[in-house]
């Protein structure tokens, strides 16, 4: 179970097992929350057989006072397991999926780009933070407090009454899980246009000046209006198809008030019960069903972060470069023997490419714009891993070396630049702080 919840919710294997503690505990929480029912039963009930004396006050007001103190300790448990340590994780969270990313071969960054890999990192770890620190605890431990109780009431009063209150819960989360297919298709859909309208306004504010310096400022906002548009049209949509499921298994829930008051008015008025336990049903039905409403609005938005869910996985899952921390070199010598490749278009960039560039020597690629001279050059450096063929350098295999302890052998100066914000000399010695 615990892997299954860190492959599903993309936590660590302590952040897994701190978020079925914060299960457990928010469903003690909710049935030391029903304890005051019990007590208000009993009371009732001394005090209509009259047997209410002060050994029994006594008993009350003690029973009270620990029932509060329970009440408090439980509350302050829940909070630390259900946020605290929530917070916690989504930092592991975050930090994994940076370490990850440092990791994957450049040619995952093709097929991603940098609006999609923020909102990875931001917006869908913020959805999941969520779901680990309100809906998927809430929504849990409400429903084995749920359970607990409904069998309690089963097993020592009228299991018709029981049922007459409790057949709706069942049949109200089934309506929520069938929206499950409708709600991710709504999000997927949802997001998309977010990473649409993302990418624009990142277009714009990159390319701010030559838009002004071509005097299009005006046509580029109308485009950047319809993304905006569409982003709101859809996130009504989402909600509107969420609302439809949500708010028709909370009217059923409502039916279990009426079902309860006519199942045990009926077993009343035929001496079957007594009023106490009527009594009784209907403050836990009036108690119970509030909350499942809430628990009702967690499934749906759970299943709804099961998008964000995956798109976080993705990244997780994917494989990274690994290799050899010892080099095995000897030398310098970079030899291409028989190497293919291809980018992600599946278009053919270099095929059976065979050379050897002797350390020490000139080696110069020409060629025309496209020919494959700077994939060359990040082959050579294991920037992308070759489809086949071998690529050695020194006679060691780039393949099976660590990508990082690789690069400290090269020195590349790419054909775009980029400036860091700092001096001309931290710039220059970027790759060796000691230089």
């Amino acid at each position: 179970m615990i892997e299954k919840l860190q492959h599903k919710y993309a936590l660590s294997r302590q952040g897994a097992m701190d978020m079925v503690k914060a299960c457990f505990l928010v469903a003690l929480s909710n049935i030391i929350l029903m304890m005051p029912a019990g007590l208000l039963y009993q009371l009732i009930g001394d005090l209509m057989s009259r047997q209410l004396d002060s050994g029994k006050i006594l008993f009350y007001v003690a029973g009270t006072a620990i029932v509060l103190a329970l009440i408090a300790v439980t509350q302050r448990l829940q909070y630390n397991a259900t946020f605290l340590t929530t917070y916690k994780e989504s930092g592991i969270r975050r930090t994994t999926i940076a370490e990850t990313l440092r990791k994957l071969p450049l040619s995952y960054f093709g097929k991603r780009d940098l609006s999609d890999l923020t909102t990875n990192i931001m917006a869908d770890c913020a959805q999941i933070e969520t779901a680990s620190s309100h809906w998927i605890p809430e929504l849990i431990g409400a429903l084995i407090s749920t359970a607990i109780v409904g069998i309690s009431l089963f097993a020592m009063f009228d299991w018709r009454l029981a049922l007459a209150s409790f057949w709706v819960i069942p049949v109200a989360f089934t309506v929520v899980a069938l929206s499950s297919t409708v709600q991710k298709n709504a999000v997927r859909k949802n997001t998309a246009v977010k990473l649409e309208l993302a990418d624009g306004i990142q277009e714009c504010l990159e390319s701010a000046r030559d838009l002004r310096a071509n005097n299009v400022q005006a046509d580029y906002m109308e485009g950047l209006k319809v993304k905006i548009k569409n982003v709101e049209h859809q996130a009504l949509a989402t909600e509107i198809r969420m609302a439809v499921f949500v708010s028709s298994a909370q009217m059923i829930l409502k039916l279990g008030i009426a079902t309860t008051s006519l199942v045990g008015g009926a077993l009343f008025a035929s001496g079957e019960i007594t009023v106490l336990t009527f009594f009784l049903f209907l403050m836990i039905v009036s108690r119970l069903y509030d909350p499942m409403q809430i628990a009702l609005q967690n499934f749906a938005a759970i299943i709804a972060t099961g998008v964000q869910c995956e798109r976080l996985d993705e990244v997780l899952s994917h494989p990274i470069q690994e290799g050899s921390e010892t080099l095995t070199n000897q030398g310098y010598d970079i030899v291409f023997d028989h190497v293919k490749f291809s980018y992600n278009d599946g278009t053919t960039v270099l095929s059976d490419v065979s050379f050897t560039a002797k350390q020490g020597q000139v080696t110069a690629l020409i060629g025309p714009s496209g020919g494959g001279k700077t994939t060359v050059s990040r082959l050579a450096a294991r920037f992308w891993d070759v489809e086949s063929g071998r690529i050695t350098v020194g006679g060691m295999d780039v393949s099976k070396a660590d990508p990082e302890n690789l690069l400290g052998m090269y020195s590349i100066v790419f054909q775009d630049v980029t400036l860091f914000n700092n001096t001309v000399m931290e710039n220059i010695r970027i790759g060796r702080k000691d230089a």
